[in-house]
Order: C-alpha cells, then structure tokens, then sequence
C-alpha cells in the first residue's frame, strides 16, 4: 500500500485507532528516507532561524593548519547519518553552495571549505542569525581564521591562527539567550538534538515522551523548557549530558501542537507516528508496537524483532 493510500485510509478514522490500524503503522511507513517538502518555511527568515539551530545541535567550524605544509584549511561541516540525508540536501539547496559526501560508516557531511562561499554564504548567515551555544565561540575563531587568510599583510598566517585559537576569549551570549530563542530555531535545535519516543513507565504501563540533551548548555535548556511548557528540571545524567525530558501529557501536548507541519528532516516521521499515536495514549499493546516502530526507524535496522504482546 502506498504511503498516500495509507494517510487517506487513517484520515477516514480519526477517532479511534484500533489493534489492526496500529499494524498499518508498521507495514507502511518508509524506514530508509521521508522526503522533505521545502515549501514548510513559510517566511525566508524562517530557514535561517532553522538552520542556526540545527547547526547549533549539529554543526562543526574546523580550523585545521598544517605549519609543514604551510596550509590553512576552514571546513564548515554538517554530520547526520545517511539514512537522513535528505536534510542536507534540504540545507544545500536552501544555501545554494557547498557539496555532499557520504563515507562507509553510514554518515553523511554537508561541506563548505571554499574560502568565497565561506566568506559570502556561511559567515554572513551567523552573523545576522547568532548561534546561541557555545559553537558562537567556534564560529568567531573561524571567522577571525577566514580574515587572517586574507590578509596579505600577514606573513606568517598559520601562527597568527594557532594564537587566534588559544587566546580568544570566551564569548557568553548566556544573558541574551532569551531575546534571540526563536520557534525555528527550537525546531532546528531539537531535530538535531531532541527526541519523540515512548517510554516504559511500569509492567504494563507505556507513556509518551520527549527530551532534549546538551553537553554543556544548562541555561539554554532551561529557556526551552519556559518556551515549550515543561515543568520538569534540567538534569545531569549519567552520560554526562544535561538533558530536559517531560512524560507530562499537559507538556506533551503542548509540544505536539506547537512542532506541528515544523519539522524538515527525517525526524518529522518520528514526531507523525509520535503525535497521532496520542490516540492510543491508555492502549498499552498499542503503544508498544509504536515503540517497537520508532525504535526500528531510529536505527533503521531490519533485524530488531518485533515485540511480543
């Protein structure tokens, strides 16, 4: 059954989702890759805001110098795994430069490393959109390199570099997170960083869930926390990540309306089987079939065996 056939047959139902439907979900989902619909921004900024934010989950300004060689090279980098490569694609048409390489290990990198692109396309966007983690410290080391390489007044670049990196200060945009926080970006952030999943809660009981990790950004949690109605406190885990994860329904559903016909990675399956398996909140066999599923898409691994209910 085509994936069209399946939403017409679902919209027909919206009331109740039965045993027999939620297999549905199972035998007609694509699991290797959602194409991404680029009409979902609605407004030009809407993008940038977006694109901060995911680069602020998962974005990298690499400086790399090579004194024997007497090379400079400055790589701005997207990594996602393959089986999400149509985000970079998205990315790509929506910048309009850079290039696509996947590697053996199953990841997928969006590239800019041409200095002019750097200088007209990738530095110009941060610039007027500020990342709002502390990569904004990477990307200052990483616009300064970029000026350095140009100046031809400069004799020996590659040390002016090296000193760039071990001597710029700190830059704590901290104090303004709550001013430059927008949707898009929240939205960027958390298909980089977040997660729509259901969680065992006890024997026979399974709850919706959502969380958001960060290495090191406590205080930015805790403004999305504000911005998406959790309640819930910032954590340190054990994995020595802050995370921020709600099983609260009030918070949830606040969350499920507010990433609605948002997201444009391959996330967005996730949070679709995610939202409309709300209906099945008190269904636990239900619920663990759609847990099995999000378990399957997020791994994309054909030998996961299917639960027993």
């Amino acid at each position: 059954m085509k994936q069209s056939a399946w939403i017409n047959k679902n919209k027909m139902n919206k009331n109740k989702i039965n045993s027999s439907e939620t297999e549905l979900y199972t035998r007609s989902l694509p699991l290797s890759i959602y194409k991404i619909k680029g009409d979902k921004c609605e407004t030009h900024d809407w993008f940038y805001y977006w694109f901060v934010g995911f680069t602020d989950g998962d974005g990298c300004f690499s400086v790399y110098t090579n004194k024997k060689n007497n090379k400079i090279n400055l790589t701005f980098k997207i990594s996602q795994k393959t089986n999400n490569i149509q985000v970079l694609h998205y990315i790509k048409k929506n910048i309009g430069v850079g290039m696509i390489r996947s590697d053996k290990f199953g990841m997928s990198h969006y590239l800019v490393r041409d200095k002019k692109n750097l200088k007209e396309k990738i530095i110009p966007i941060f610039d007027k959109y500020p990342l709002l983690t502390k990569k904004s410290l990477n990307f200052k080391i990483f616009k300064n390199a970029l000026t350095i390489w140009e100046d031809s007044s400069i004799e020996n670049k590659i040390s002016e570099i090296k000193d760039l990196k071990a001597n710029c200060p700190i830059f704590v945009i901290e104090d303004r997170i709550h001013l430059y926080i927008t949707k898009p970006w929240i939205t960027g952030f958390v298909e980089a960083d977040g997660s729509f999943f259901i969680v065992r809660k006890d024997v026979k009981r399974l709850s919706h869930a959502f969380s958001i990790s960060s290495k090191e950004e406590y205080v930015l949690l805790e403004e999305m926390a504000k911005r998406l109605n959790i309640e819930a406190k910032v954590k340190f885990n054990n994995k020595g990540f802050y995370s921020l994860e709600t099983t609260n329904y009030t918070s949830l559903k606040f969350i499920k309306d507010y990433f609605f016909k948002t997201l444009q990675s391959r996330k967005s399956l996730d949070y679709r089987i995610w939202a409309r398996s709300f209906r099945n909140r008190n269904q636990y066999d239900n619920l663990l079939k759609i847990q099995y599923l999000l378990r399957k898409i997020r791994q994309s691994s054909p030998k996961l065996k299917s639960p027993k209910v």
